[in-house]
């Protein structure tokens, strides 16, 4: 992903598990976004793009609290642990419906050439089976 620069990273777009037992991963390039739909600005949408996921939900987890999940003492604990994810279905849980704040891979529309050139395809060999146990 390099050539596609720093914020755009090769995320699983694609997992096929086979009747053989061997799995399929596909990694296609992707920017980290963070969405939020609060009170401000009339039920827009606001996105952000963040050049790794780490960085959007701290960002995210710190709009929860800037937002009044501060006085919610189970957000706070969850923010302290390092609960980032759970902060901001914290968030959710505990807002108006249709507020959201969420943190997710954004997936670049390439051409053809570009897909092939960016997009990894691996198949993971069959897990050898566990014997059973003597009995």
């Amino acid at each position: 992903m390099s050539s596609l620069g720093t914020w755009i990273r090769s995320v699983t777009s694609g997992l096929i598990y086979h009747p053989d037992g061997t799995q399929t991963t596909i990694k296609s390039p992707a920017v980290w976004t963070l969405a939020h739909r609060g009170y401000s600005g009339g039920g827009r949408l606001d996105v952000w793009v963040y050049p790794t996921k780490k960085a959007a939900l701290q960002a995210g987890a710190d709009l929860a609290l800037g937002c009044g999940m501060d006085q919610d003492e189970k957000t706070v604990i969850l923010y302290r642990a390092g609960r980032l994810e759970a902060v901001l279905e914290r968030y959710e849980e505990l807002s108006r419906p249709g507020h959201l704040l969420r943190v997710q891979a954004a997936f670049l529309q390439l051409d053809e050439a570009e897909a092939e050139q960016h997009t990894t395809v691996r198949r993971t060999p069959q897990r050898r089976k566990r014997p059973d146990p003597v009995r």
